[in-house]
């Protein structure tokens, strides 16, 4: 018995590994390509690991009669589903082996977090402890691009061009790779702020402030706008009296109009020699890709080119969105193959900078079609459901938990109307969406024994 490993060892090792895994994933999308090289690996095997000790840990937490029981809920065969139509497009995929390799990465996300699902359902204690994790990888990520800024400043900020002020992009490759992340994970943070006490107080406070502090200064919008509705919904679910709720809500609002004053202090400079970031040197897999070659904002009488940045101007996404699903529409039941997108979508739009369509949604119908729009909805209605019954259920700090994951994923659906990043495991912010989506979900069943 006394070498028999415990169960708060085994779910010490996954917080671990949780924390661990979101650095290496923000590290695998570093500035530098010498640590993208070394990370990307990395956070791979940290990946597996994870997967692996949350299948033990779910195991080892109830019997399996317990475990079917528990699982007897519309998420998990929603999931099954689409990671089963996303394994079997490797049959008609634009890149096979491309497919198979983003399809397993994906299925190990979404197979940790349903594992850690099913370990804690109705376990309120466990699941905030594992959020907890998640919040603190959030943190390290965001302590570890203070660090660069101070060190290396010109590595942590991406310099202003006549049309674009400078943005502060941390460890991340731009500014939108990190924010990403923070925005997702403000929730938690700030209930882990709303909740602790003593000198955890100050710490929780003191990630809020640096969370949001690295969006503001990002110039992330969709980062900014998600986080902002995140915060605003766990604050406000965090009181029990109206006063308190329109207090809350002015509180948030009132940092949010702060916060929109700095974020327009930084102009861009008019002496930059550089009017814009450099082409996409890096796309070699779209050689159609004209940015590859020259970024056409910059192409002379482009009228649009020269239009300056700011928080409401048009980045093109909306002319990307409709050329992709045109481009869709070629394939609209099945699509190209699934985790294909960067690879079968072309840049033709001179307002628009990128190698995806920049919408999660468009960008399933690419790759799995409409039948991939419908199972990615069916399992995010169905997480969305059960977050909303834990915070029906629950009260005091267990339902203040609720929130806060039910607030994480509504941030993240809401991103993924900006950002095409719900399956590409390699993005900072994908771990941390699903995670506190199945973690979420499973409060709302209560305890049972094992």
């Amino acid at each position: 018995m006394r070498l028999a490993p415990r169960r708060t060892s085994l779910e010490d090792a996954i917080r671990v590994l949780l924390v661990v895994t979101i650095v290496l994933v923000a590290l695998g999308s570093n500035w530098s390509p010498s640590v993208r090289s070394v990370a990307q690996p990395l956070w791979r095997v940290s990946l597996a690991a994870l997967f692996a000790a949350s299948v033990m840990y779910a195991v080892r937490s109830a019997s399996g009669r317990r475990l079917w029981e528990r699982s007897q809920s519309a998420v998990y065969p929603a999931t099954l589903a689409f990671l089963a139509v996303a394994a079997v497009s490797t049959l008609w995929s634009a890149d096979p082996r491309l497919t198979f390799e983003r399809g397993a990465s994906f299925a190990l996300v979404l197979g940790s977090a349903a594992a850690l699902a099913l370990a804690s359902a109705g376990d309120a204690g466990r699941v905030e402890r594992l959020l907890a994790a998640l919040a603190a990888g959030a943190g390290a990520v965001a302590l570890l691009g203070l660090v660069v800024l101070v060190i290396t400043p010109h590595h942590a900020l991406q310099a202003a061009t006549q049309t674009i002020p400078s943005r502060y992009r941390g460890i991340g490759q731009n500014p939108n790779t990190t924010a990403m992340l923070f925005a997702v994970a403000l929730p938690l943070v700030t209930w882990l702020a709303l909740t602790s006490e003593g000198r955890r107080r100050l710490v929780t406070w003191g990630a809020l402030a640096l969370l949001a502090g690295s969006i503001v200064g990002s110039g992330s919008r969709g980062a900014f706008a998600t986080a902002a509705v995140g915060a605003l919904i766990v604050a406000v679910a965090s009181v029990a009296t109206t006063r308190g709720r329109v207090l809350a809500a002015a509180t948030v609002s009132a940092a949010l109009a702060a916060s929109l004053g700095l974020g327009a202090i930084p102009s861009p400079d008019p002496n930059a020699t550089d009017v814009t970031n450099t082409a996409c040197v890096d796309c070699k897999h779209n050689p159609y890709n004209v940015d590859q070659y020259f970024r056409i904002d910059d192409e002379v009488g482009n009228q649009d080119g020269g239009r300056n940045r700011t928080f409401f101007a048009s980045t093109g996404r909306t002319q990307a969105w409709s050329g992709a699903i045109r481009q869709g529409e070629q394939r609209p039941l099945l699509g190209y193959g699934f985790g294909t997108e960067d690879h079968v979508f072309v840049d033709r739009f001179p307002l628009f900078f990128g190698g995806s369509a920049e919408n999660s949604y468009v960008g399933i119908f690419l790759q799995l079609g409409l039948v991939g729009v419908l199972l990615l909805g069916a399992v995010a209605i169905a997480l969305l459901g059960g977050c909303l019954r834990a915070f029906r259920r629950l009260g005091g700090v267990d339902r203040r938990a609720a929130a806060a994951c039910t607030a994480a994923l509504l941030a993240g659906l809401a991103l993924a109307l900006v950002q095409s990043y719900l399956y590409a495991v390699g993005n900072t912010a994908t771990l941390t969406v699903w995670m506190c989506a199945f973690l979420g979900a499973a409060l709302g069943p209560k305890a049972v024994a094992a």
